[in-house]
């Protein structure tokens, strides 16, 4: 008796399979079939090669949406700047409607092998029939089922027989169109004759830069986009109403921080060539650099070199070779800073922030050494001047000084200077930071 009940819910569950096997094939053939003919069917007379509405006269709107991926290098050598981004774009072709049909959408719904102590099987799952093996852990199986409207889905090598935008960047330097694993393009057509269009690229696109404050400059940087080929009376571009432009929020740039963007359609006149005018759109990029590794790699050893340049006012004026040697040094190490903060700048015909720091640096490192100079200097004509004096006097019989007390005399002077010193290069450097760094930081 057992075994006569154990047949029966084998051979059961042996009908309920093959059922749901039979039924699934067919509803998967039957999809398949409808949208395989209604693809064939829109397109048996579909010229990609003309325009949607192209004799109506009315422009055909193309909705434009950017999801920037990264921000990949801003060269302020070159005026340029690279990113990654999706180009997606909307339009509505009539030629392409077609009866909408529904489509029924599985969930996968992943399951742990792992059951009854590590120990599980595939037969401990109700449903094997809806069960199948993704990966050498995890089994999934169909979820639940929701009915939706279809759309038919082109492959890359279909996307040639529908018509594109001829879409360009105007300010393109360079561009890149990604084809691995196989190009990376993605074309959708709904029954409403909507079509979306989407793709993956890379561009290097120019960016006029004013570096008059730099490194404390603020940076827009322009992305134009358009069409190429066909006027305002065909092709009208615009942003679309919802999330136009999108960036990842863990953007993060080595030399500059991202802190706004602005969209807006180009000004029509603008773009006015000999045949008509053309539509575009406009992305202004907003940046600000980073100035971190300048103020610790520039503006700080700069400060400590300039103030290594006053020692020398503590030295003692005999001490003419450590002077001298103090002072050549931070002349040429000034100089040095200057020429390798230049080298990675274009050159501009206008004076930068970091151009007129490292001048008046050199300046005060530079009067530092003239500052010696003239004490010595000063004191030798000090002194051949009292010591002629006193061969006169003496030529004359007239008493003369002592030869300590004329030493005496110009070294009273030259401290006399380098005390003046001591408080007159500070404070002159101390007035020009405030100046500086509230003229160029606000």
């Amino acid at each position: 008796m057992a075994r006569v009940v154990y047949i029966r819910v084998l051979y059961g569950t042996f009908l309920a399979c093959f059922f749901n096997c039979v039924v699934t094939s067919q509803a998967k053939e039957r999809f398949v079939s409808q949208r395989t003919g209604t693809l064939g069917k829109i397109l048996d007379n579909y010229d990609p090669q003309l325009p949607p509405d192209y004799d109506s006269g009315i422009p055909v709107p193309i909705s434009v949406q950017i999801a920037v991926l990264s921000l990949d290098s801003i060269d302020e050598t070159t005026m340029d700047y690279s990113m990654t981004m999706y180009l997606r774009q909307t339009w509505v072709d009539d030629r392409l409607k077609y009866d909408p049909f529904n489509v029924t959408v599985y969930g996968l719904q992943k399951l742990d092998r792992k059951r009854n102590g590590g120990q599980g099987h595939d037969h401990d799952f109700e449903d094997k029939n809806s069960t199948f093996q993704m990966s050498h852990f995890h089994l999934y199986k169909r979820g639940k089922a929701r009915v939706k409207e279809g759309k038919l889905e082109l492959d890359v090598h279909a996307m040639n027989r529908i018509w594109v935008p001829d879409t360009f960047f105007y300010n393109e330097r360079e561009a890149i169109f990604h084809d691995v694993t196989v190009p990376n393009k993605l074309l959708h057509i709904y029954s409403n004759g909507t079509v979306f269009y989407s793709l993956r690229i890379s561009l290097t696109l120019t960016c006029h830069m004013e570096l008059s404050k730099y490194p404390f400059d603020r940076q827009e940087c322009l992305l134009q986009l358009g069409t190429y080929g066909y006027t305002d009376e065909i092709l009208a571009y615009f942003w679309h109403k919802f999330n136009p432009a999108t960036f990842p929020s863990e953007l993060r740039l080595p030399t500059f921080n991202l802190y706004d963007w602005h969209l807006r359609t180009c000004d029509q006149e603008e773009f006015e060539g000999v045949n008509g005018k053309f539509s575009c759109l406009n992305m202004v990029i907003r940046l600000a650099r980073s100035n971190g590794f300048y103020v610790a790699q520039i503006y700080v050893p700069s400060v400590l070199v300039v103030i290594l340049s006053w020692v020398s006012f503590w030295l003692d004026i005999e001490a003419i070779p450590a002077r001298i040697s103090l002072g050549l040094l931070t002349v040429l190490t000034t100089t040095t800073m200057s020429v390798g903060a230049r080298s990675s700048l274009p050159r501009v015909s206008y004076l930068k922030a970091l151009d007129v720091w490292n001048a008046v640096c050199l300046l005060f490192v530079f009067s530092a050494l003239l500052e010696f100079a003239y004490v010595n200097v000063n004191t030798r004509v000090e002194r051949r001047r009292l010591s002629m004096r006193d061969a006169v006097n003496l030529a004359r019989g007239k008493d003369t000084l002592p030869k300590g007390q004329l030493v005496s005399a110009s070294r009273l002077r030259a401290r006399r200077i380098d005390k003046m010193s001591r408080l007159i290069f500070p404070g002159v450097f101390l007035a020009f930071n405030v100046f500086y760094w509230c003229y160029y930081m606000i």
